[in-house]
């Protein structure tokens, strides 16, 4: 780890912003390629691609919904693993990634059997047409099976990047979504398995992706060496990984409960709109990824210079990463947007389906470049620990118009680009609140961190007079 460890206390902001988020990048783009290739072969390869296709997009917004409080605990970790990192705490680190470890794996047994036993009743609770649900629910019950792997590699994956370190991640996920990608063609095309051959083709690779992940920490070649026949739970670091990862797992969870009543409404448009929104999902959530990406590395930065005790610094950074995601954004969705018909049409051989996702991809697509304020202010408040606040003004913020939206302004024109437009309004809120409680704390910590700086000042001074005097 010490070859591959950076730290971001120091160096040019901008520049070490980039090297850093760039490989986090690559590697979301890799993971929502886990999604994607499953989408994309069952649009152009399965026997009924559309009832395939809707089974697949409909179990998106339920798998999200249950996985998000655990992965939130995963950016608990790397939060606790980067201020440990930035303020020398070694100690402090390695309880961290221990403790880490063990709670990763109970999660994904926990998620599992949640996933497992809830999949067809949330699926009846959404409305998911009866031509939907069955291999719906085979699809979300194998994908469930598979996120003991998943969020093993995601707890891994963020004490890696606690560490500096975004390019072993990277090459993980590298190796895993070609894995992927070539079970699904297997399952699809020669064992005609369908949505479940590509869900098992996913859960496959959640558990390549862990047991590499497991490899390098266990063989850092560097200070830090783990044993998984030796690890401890320590239960100050867990409170700790707690206290930031609970609130952005809820965070997370805010998000999928306001689109699943989105979904709701989707489904009563009927199984083509559902597969339209599938596959125009596939596409703008590769968009997201960018978004998404920039966000992560906020974490681990201002995680390391909040450690360090330097604000100044994690103010350079958040402004820098809205600039630079911003630009990278416009530029991919600019080309998506010129283009859309290929790109949707990419998951969804059928000109109708195609048609159907088109609304999503230009109103959400859109959006976004909106909300790239509002998810790097997030960003640099819970790398500096700070997470029941924002997760609190997301709920009101996003959670609270879109229900409102769906339940009661939905109905009066129940269209589909009508539906869509609860996003921007959402996400204008968001931005208002979370740009706001960055200046509020940002402003707060330093106040405090400068008043004591002076008083320590002033009692070296108080103890070096009494000296001279005696």
């Amino acid at each position: 780890m010490a070859r591959t460890s950076q730290d971001l206390t120091q160096g040019p902001v901008v520049k070490k912003l980039f090297l850093f988020a760039m490989p986090i990048l690559f590697t979301n783009m890799l993971q929502q390629l886990y999604h994607a290739a499953d989408v994309m072969v069952v649009g152009n390869f399965a026997k009924d691609a559309t009832v395939s296709l809707a089974a697949v997009g409909s179990t998106g917004a339920v798998t999200t919904l249950l996985l998000n409080l655990f992965v939130g605990l995963s950016l608990g970790v790397n939060v606790i693993c980067a201020n440990c990192y930035g303020a020398g705490d070694r100690e402090g680190l390695n309880k961290t990634m221990q403790t880490g470890l063990i709670t990763s794996f109970f999660s994904g047994v926990i998620v599992s059997l949640l996933g497992f036993f809830l999949a067809r009743p949330c699926l009846l609770l959404l409305g998911s047409p009866q031509s939907v649900i069955g291999p719906a629910t085979t699809y979300m019950k194998i994908i469930f099976l598979g996120q003991p792997g998943s969020l093993v590699y995601n707890f891994g994956a963020g004490i890696l990047r606690a560490h500096g370190d975004t390019k072993r991640p990277m090459m993980i996920l590298s190796l895993a979504g070609m894995i992927n990608v070539v079970l699904n063609l297997v399952f699809v095309i020669v064992f005609h398995l369908d949505s479940a051959g590509v869900a098992l083709a996913t859960s496959i690779s959640h558990y390549f992706s862990a047991a590499a992940v497991l490899f390098i920490l266990c063989n850092p070649h560097g200070e830090q060496r783990l044993s998984l026949f030796d690890l401890r739970f320590d239960r100050k670091q867990f409170f700790k990984i707690m206290r930031v990862g609970i609130p952005g797992g809820l965070n997370g969870m805010v998000f999928s409960v306001s689109n699943t009543f989105v979904a709701k409404g989707i489904n009563t448009l009927g199984p083509v709109v559902i597969a339209g929104n599938s596959a125009a999902s596939s596409v703008d959530y590769f968009t997201y990824q960018i978004l998404l990406s920039f966000y992560t590395a906020c974490v681990s930065f201002a995680g390391q210079n909040y450690g360090a005790k330097k604000f100044r610094r994690i103010d350079r950074l958040l402004w820098s990463s809205i600039l630079i995601t911003a630009a990278i954004y416009a530029v991919v969705f600019g080309v998506i947007a010129c283009f859309p018909e290929f790109f949707v049409g990419l998951f969804s051989k059928d000109p109708v389906v195609v048609q159907a996702g088109l609304p999503r991809l230009y109103m959400i697509g859109t959006s976004y470049l909106v909300y790239t304020v509002s998810e790097m202010a997030i960003g640099c408040l819970r790398g500096m620990g700070k997470s029941v606040l924002p997760t609190a003004l997301n709920a009101a913020s996003v959670c609270i118009p879109r229900i409102v939206w769906v339940t009661f302004i939905f109905p009066l024109r129940p269209t589909l680009l009508f539906l869509y437009m609860c996003f921007p309004i959402s996400y204008v809120f968001s931005i208002a609140t979370q740009l706001g409680c960055y200046l509020y704390y940002s402003k707060k910590e330093k106040k405090a961190y400068y008043e004591s700086q002076k008083n320590a000042l002033s009692q070296g001074a108080d103890a070096l007079d009494t000296e001279v005097a005696v």
